[in-house]
């Protein structure tokens, strides 16, 4: 077997203990959520934007309005028939 380097050394420590790293990051998750909620980290520059969470929000709606405008509009555009790189003999 071929020998780690050092950062695929570090995943495999990762993937052996991964029930406690996740842990970690859902600790730090939760306490940065909650840190949202009694600090303040900007000056609201639209009357939406004040509330918590906004900009989470807008970048799930309009990441997922992405999504639906590449696989409905963009993809018949660009997609290939089955056998397009097959037939090239």
């Amino acid at each position: 077997m071929a020998e780690l380097t050092p950062l695929g050394a570090f995943f495999e420590k990762l993937r052996e203990k991964g029930s406690t790293f996740r842990t970690i990051m859902y600790v730090i998750l939760a306490v940065l959520v909650g840190l949202n909620f009694i600090w303040n980290t900007h000056e609201p520059h639209f009357v939406i934007d004040k509330y918590t969470g906004f900009w989470a929000g807008f970048g799930l709606v309009f990441g997922l309005a992405m999504v639906i405008v590449m696989k409905k509009i963009v993809q018949p555009f660009i997609a290939r028939n089955e056998e397009f790189y097959d037939s090239g003999d």
